[in-house]
């Protein structure tokens, strides 16, 4: 569901660098120490002295501080002024910790400020949700659940250790939400709705593969026009699919015809609407036999392949949602990624038209007297 913007992949690098640095650093402070540097003597002892959880809190926000100031030449404006703060902070803070008492606060404050910020900014649409961003996030909750873990719980009254037990997993949950809504509300080209991920193909469809497309549509309504009635379906083999009572779409699958490559005699799946008034088949689904391999798309833009990430289901009950930004599933249930499908809708699809990815909103109402789920 998330990709790694072409913008940021540099981060990555930068990270790995700035870690490998910090090693580097650290021998040559213990060589000025021996040559008796007072502020390398200081910094070593500092150093020394923290506990390994204060050591890996430092880390983190060195790695967040890293990448952050590698993302600057990608980002112009505001966020790329407050990128080069916000690196510049962490890498301080991070110092910080082996040459100040008084850190933990900042610290607390600034990781928190930067996560709710990148929150707003991916809900308002200013920067879409990817792999390096989410990770950062994920390292900033790291480093701040160790933050307040080293704040001493002795010196705090009940009010302040409830707020702290409370405190963390709410922004967990917080930002979860939020990456959530900042991919869903506003997804990139390559996503048409939760999990699915568009086949690239040209922006304008040529002549030849508009035909090619309406040609594809004729057949497979020529081909569908006997399994109008689900039972002439389930005589041809196809049986209905694990589904959610609050989908009102249905699919039935033939596994017999799995191998099959877009053909409108042989579709992997049947979909039906339940309407009031029973089954009514609105499309079939083509399928390609394994995950990742794209299929033929005759009308190029028009006939354009999807498939599903992040999707958790559960052999114990039927368990069907979406991964976590942080790439979980509910407990009992594992990650899976479909095969790429296509859909060719049969009936009216409004301006979404007769290859989209899912079911037109409008003609869905219409069919089921309810909006998608």
């Amino acid at each position: 569901m998330y990709d790694i913007a072409t913008d940021h992949a540099s981060a990555l690098g930068a990270a790995i660098v700035l870690l490998a640095f910090g090693l580097v650093f650290l021998r040559l402070l213990r060589v000025l120490a021996r040559r008796q540097a007072g502020w390398a003597w200081r910094f070593l002892a500092g150093f020394d002295a923290a506990s390994p959880m204060a050591k890996l809190a430092a880390a983190l926000m060195l790695v967040s501080g890293a990448v952050h100031l590698a993302l600057v030449p990608g980002h112009d404006g505001i966020t790329g002024l407050l990128f080069i703060i916000d690196g510049l902070g962490f890498i301080a803070l991070a110092l910080g910790a082996f040459t100040t008492t008084w850190w933990r606060r900042p610290a607390a404050l600034w990781l928190s400020t930067t996560i709710v910020a990148y929150l707003v900014w991916v809900i308002a649409g200013w920067e879409a949700p990817d792999q390096v961003g989410i990770a950062c996030k994920l390292i900033e909750l790291i480093a701040l659940g160790l933050v307040m873990r080293l704040k001493n719980p002795s010196r705090a009254g009940w009010p302040r250790r409830l707020w702290r037990a409370t405190a963390f997993p709410l922004l967990v949950s917080l930002t979860t939400l939020g990456i959530w809504i900042g991919g869903l509300v506003h997804p990139d080209a390559l996503h048409a709705h939760a999990g699915a991920v568009l086949q690239p193909v040209a922006s304008v469809a040529t002549p030849e593969e508009r035909t090619a497309a309406a040609r594809l549509l004729a057949d497979t309504k020529a081909s569908l026009r006997r399994y109008q009635d689900p039972a002439a379906a389930v005589s041809a083999g196809y049986k209905p699919g694990p589904v959610s009572d609050a989908d009102p779409l249905l699919h039935f699958q033939n596994q017999a015809n799995s191998h099959a490559v877009l053909d409108p005699n042989r579709p992997q799946a049947l979909v039906y609407a339940r309407t009031p008034v029973g089954l009514k088949l609105v499309g079939a689904m083509y399928q390609m036999p394994r995950v990742g391999q794209w299929g033929p798309d005759p009308g190029g833009p028009l006939t354009q392949w999807h498939q599903h990430e992040g999707i958790c289901f559960s052999p114990f009950g039927f368990e069907f949602s979406l991964e976590t930004p942080f790439w979980t599933c509910p407990v009992g249930s594992g990650s899976i990624t479909t095969p790429p499908m296509l859909h060719v809708w049969i009936i009216d699809n409004g301006k979404s038209g007769p290859f989209a990815a899912e079911l037109d909103k409008a003609a869905r109402r219409q069919l089921t007297g309810r909006s998608s789920p």
